[in-house]
């Protein structure tokens, strides 16, 4: 699949909950690679912003389809606050779909679908293909956040037929803690029976730090799609190195991620 770039109007501008969180939804004007994007794969977006604003930012693809594509986001920094301002009719340059993604789901296994704030994007597309695939029975959603305010689109998962545990710091919903105290009772009953599981995993690097360590006292195959700050998404700008196990001492998360097996990562 050869990335494109293109121009693509907002046709949508949805705030999502009460920290920000917004689904911007654009639409080109013919079908475009990206419909065909893996999850896990990214884009990168630019608005009309001229000087002000140069790079691109990156995005999971939360769900593309013919010539509409959606991201969910919210504010962190300049890019994405006028992004999260954006109204419809407004137009962005869109690059991709570019990078890996995860492996496709496997009726064999059962995929632990772990989110962590934004991260959710490419477990969310996950588990539309699973569903589309009619495994949503081998599919489960552990999404964590700061408070029940940060966990969204939990009705499309639920459309689906695939169950979510939930975890949250303040322990509004769910389990009160970090999304691995959700987990890890979930690998230790895998291991007991003897059921295949592998974990995907999308986040805050320092949960992607704690869930490595768990799948590996678990024994557990795991991918995990990195957080990098990238400038250009195709390994020009050699920005977003990492660590990894190999013949090269790294790789980049824009050509050989951000979907890394988590083995692969050389993380202490």
């Amino acid at each position: 699949m050869q990335p494109a770039q293109f121009v693509a109007q907002v046709v949508a501008n949805t705030r999502l909950g009460l920290h920000g969180y917004f689904l911007l939804e654009l639409e080109a004007d013919a079908p475009t690679p990206v419909a065909d994007a893996r999850p896990g794969q990214f884009v990168m977006l630019r608005g009309e912003w001229g000087r002000e604003l140069l790079n691109p930012r990156a995005f999971s693809v939360l769900h593309a389809s013919g010539r509409r594509l959606a991201i969910l986001a919210k504010p962190y920094g300049r890019g994405t606050t006028r992004m999260a301002a954006l109204r419809p009719g407004e137009r962005m340059t869109v690059t991709g779909p570019l990078g890996t993604g995860f492996p496709a789901p496997d009726p064999g296994c059962c995929d632990l679908l772990v989110a962590g704030g934004v991260g959710l994007p490419p477990l969310h597309l996950q588990a539309r293909v699973a569903a589309a695939m009619g495994l949503s029975g081998r599919a489960e959603l552990f999404y964590g956040g700061r408070d029940r305010h940060d966990l969204v689109l939990l009705e499309d998962f639920a459309a689906w037929g695939i169950t979510a545990q939930l975890a949250t710091e303040d322990g509004s919903v769910g389990v009160r803690g970090y999304v691995t105290a959700a987990l890890a009772p979930r690998l230790a009953a895998a291991q007991s029976r003897g059921e295949r599981v592998r974990v995907l995993a999308c986040g805050p690097t320092p949960m992607l730090h704690a869930v490595r360590r768990l799948c590996g006292e678990f024994a557990t195959d795991a991918f995990l799609c990195l957080e990098e700050n990238m400038a250009c998404g195709f390994g020009v700008c050699l920005g977003c190195a990492v660590p990894v196990h190999g013949p090269k001492p790294y790789g980049y998360c824009c050509t050989d991620g951000p979907v890394f097996p988590a083995a692969e990562v050389r993380w202490p």
